[in-house]
């Protein structure tokens, strides 16, 4: 492949100039990786990979001549929103070209409850945008401030707003999606409403996506607020009523047991040693009715905060989904997470795990509008909400953590592993097997973010692994 890089690398220089391409240095290393150290197991498996060149296109056609160029130089393709991903989504397994999505970034429009815009756009451009004409985004990762939009439907699920909305596979949140095909004259192909569904949440294996339409909410003026306990069954009996109060406009609801709360370091002098916190984002007009109702339950209100507009700091938001994960690393880097959803009996899971691994896992909660999801749940009632989380968990070993996973099965908690970079091992994928269909309609070669589809049975870099999941096809794997 050697030859053929150094073919391509004379290309793309001419084509971009050598500003927006980048071939060595610290900037090859930053743009070639993401999150990933979140996972003590992808830090051990990924620290090593990178690209071998870096381009930063600037227009459609400009990244459409770039993957034309990979494709005739046979050379793995992955795409790059803004990095904030935790899978190692866009590190490549084989180096090749990373195609950073940064530059095409424009917003098209935001009218009739829908944004049109460039995959690279941030969501916290497209936040402020929407709000300042009537409208806020249905839901949005933690990370929403340097998040894609391109980068969220490649890499993440849900977040903010998901209490509300459910997440991107959710009801129609997702209006269309359009990905250019890697081949010798790539195309774009516009996929909308449920079609849509073969391209989200595959980190880009199934097409290189240039723009998106997201259909959004009808702005809410919220109010920030934190409520505290010492008493974790207390602080939970509310919060998981009002989670399940439907009357009550609610963009996120969190619950941290203790000391959790101690890592959030902006805002630990609001807090009480030894006490759980919950953080609700709320409608403004419903907040002393809510504050209320928390009274009566015995909790104490410790913080409220109007939430600007345009959206200005402190946000607690940055304290909530994977954003908890970080601020409990920065204070004790042997501390991981994992991704769990919760079944009815969510108390007795709690307490099960708590028993089987004592002072090991710190509780971490949200909660999501189950239905109506598209894929996964198409079924569910409208009104269904579940308890899902985020856990911290005391780092011993990766049998350990092996060993966490397995029991959380066992006792019926889901879980989408954040310990693996391979799309079919980190989360529920029934359709998967549409997913690889179009991939290999779009991606001939199989030159996108290779390796990352761990059942597609063409993987020109790595004959082992095809062999694999050509023989777990054969034998009926899904």
């Amino acid at each position: 492949m050697t030859i053929a890089l150094d073919a391509l690398r004379a290309e793309l220089r001419a084509l971009l100039g050598p500003e927006y391409l980048i071939e060595s240095g610290d900037s090859l290393e930053t743009l070639s990786k993401d999150f990933y150290w979140y996972s003590p197991v992808l830090k051990r498996q990924l620290e090593e990979k990178r690209a071998d060149l870096v381009a930063r296109p600037g227009t459609i056609e400009e990244a459409r001549q770039i993957v034309a160029a990979c494709f005739r130089a046979g050379v793995p393709i992955v795409p790059r929103g803004a990095g904030t991903g935790n899978y190692g989504q866009c590190i490549p397994l084989y180096g090749g070209v990373v195609i950073d999505l940064a530059r095409l970034d424009r917003i098209h429009s935001v009218e009739g409850g829908v944004v049109r815009a460039e995959a690279g756009a941030r969501l916290g451009q497209i936040e402020a945008r929407a709000r300042a004409v009537g409208w806020e985004l249905r839901c949005m990762p933690s990370t929403w401030m340097k998040s894609s939009i391109g980068g969220f439907f490649c890499g993440g699920s849900g977040g903010i707003g998901s209490i509300r909305w459910g997440g991107i596979n959710a009801l129609d949140n997702v209006k269309s999606v359009t990905v250019m095909t890697c081949d010798a004259e790539p195309k774009l192909v516009r996929l909308e409403e449920r079609d849509t569904l073969k391209a989200l949440h595959t980190y880009g294996t199934t097409g290189f996506m240039v723009e998106v339409e997201m259909r959004l909410a009808p702005k809410i003026d919220y109010d920030q607020i934190i409520v505290s306990s010492a008493d974790w069954e207390r602080l939970l009996d509310w919060c998981d009523l009002a989670a399940r109060n439907h009357l009550w406009r609610k963009r996120l609801l969190t619950q941290f047991q203790w000391p959790t709360p101690s890592f959030f370091k902006p805002f630990v002098k609001h807090f009480s040693p030894g006490e759980h916190v919950g953080f609700l984002l709320v409608d403004r007009a419903q907040t002393p009715e809510i504050l209320e109702s928390a009274a009566v339950a015995g909790l104490a209100c410790v913080y409220r905060q109007p939430l600007a507009d345009p959206p200005k700091s402190p946000f607690i938001t940055d304290f909530t989904w994977n954003h908890t994960t970080l601020w409990a690393m920065k204070t004790d880097p042997t501390i991981t997470y994992l991704q769990c959803s919760f079944a009815a009996n969510f108390r007795d899971q709690f307490l099960e795990l708590h028993r089987r691994f004592p002072g090991e896992i710190l509780l971490h909660l949200e909660w999501f509008a189950a239905a109506p999801d598209r894929v996964t749940r198409p079924n569910a009632s409208p009104d269904a909400t579940i308890v899902v989380g985020l856990p911290l968990v005391y780092f011993k070993s990766e049998e350990r953590l092996r060993e966490i996973i397995d029991a959380c099965r066992e006792i019926g908690v889901g879980i989408a592993n954040p310990h693996t970079c391979f799309l079919e091992e980190g989360g529920r994928h029934p359709n998967i097997a549409d997913k690889r269909a179009f991939k290999g309609e779009v991606d001939p070669r199989g030159l996108l973010n290779p390796g990352k589809m761990k059942t597609y049975p063409h993987n020109p870099f790595d004959p082992v692994a095809e062999a694999k999941a050509t023989a777990a096809l054969a034998a009926g794997s899904k």
